[in-house]
């Protein structure tokens, strides 16, 4: 297996956290690396090889076409890879796929886009530039380039968004709606409406995804108690983690994930980290 995590340049930091380069030559179902998806977050995923499938709970299971961008996973779901894949991924944060597409993130929400029906054709032609690249370092090189040719050109306003969202990350999740509104004098509605449009789900939601982020976090590091951490009581960290990871915790010696692959055992492949 060949597994590379690489950094953005300095200029996409605000919108990308980190590229992956993942090449392995096994063939069938195969155990993705650690830490590629995680709560919270977007991807662009461009495969060069291979197919994944994604089952999020409650919803049909799809299949990710060539080049896509997939929505936020809110919800327990399972990822399947078959291999020989070879394929780059692009982490982007909470914000970072409205800004470099446009997109409405609310409409594909535990779901994805295909990169090749956008109307900006530079998301086709980059895929098509990867597929014939080898080495990171060169991918890296032409990431970075065409990031950063998207940003130059006319985007999205942010409508306040990003801000909201780090100070939020800030306050680890621990604020109520009416004082988030009160901090940058909206109304709920339009606080939700902003949020619902750039972000892609609601205030609240977000706030609980980063508050499970950070109590998962603490529980891992510390020898902490659920109720030292943003949980009020047991029963509500059960009720996160359920919806989240899709099963009961297990009282605290393994990373909490979004995502597990088929398998004879069940495979972290998604941590909320």
């Amino acid at each position: 297996m060949n597994f590379h995590i690489c950094q953005p340049g300095d200029a996409l930091r605000p919108f990308v956290k980190a590229f992956y380069y993942w090449e392995d030559a096994s063939c069938g179902p195969i155990q993705l690396p650690p830490h590629l998806f995680t709560l919270g977050d977007q991807y662009m995923v461009f495969m060069a090889e291979g197919e994944a499938t994604i089952q999020p709970a409650a919803h049909a299971a799809f299949t990710l076409p060539q080049h896509a961008v997939t929505g936020h996973f809110t919800c327990a779901c399972h990822l399947q890879v078959k291999g020989p894949v070879k394929m780059v991924v692009v982490q982007l944060n909470a914000y970072g796929c409205y800004r470099l597409l446009g997109m409405d993130s609310a409409s594909f929400t535990n779901y994805y886009r295909n990169l090749d029906l956008h109307e900006n054709p530079v998301w086709a032609q980059l895929g098509a530039s990867l597929r014939q690249l080898q080495e990171p370092a060169a991918i890296t090189t032409v990431l970075n380039g065409t990031y950063h040719q998207v940003l130059q050109a006319n985007a999205p306003c942010l409508k306040q968004a990003d801000e909201m969202v780090d100070y939020l990350l800030a306050r680890h999740g621990n604020i109520r709606m009416e004082e988030l509104a009160q901090t940058f004098q909206l109304s709920r509605r339009t606080l939700e409406r902003l949020f619902n449009q750039v972000i892609g789900m609601p205030p609240q939601l977000f706030v609980r995804m980063v508050r499970f982020r950070n109590a998962l976090l603490a529980l891992q590091q510390t020898n902490t108690t659920v109720q030292s951490t943003a949980y009020y009581n047991q029963a509500m960290f059960i009720q996160d983690h359920l919806l989240f990871n899709g099963e009961m915790p297990s009282w605290y010696n393994m990373p909490a994930t979004i995502a597990h692959m088929p398998a004879a055992t069940m495979q972290q492949v998604a941590v909320a980290s």
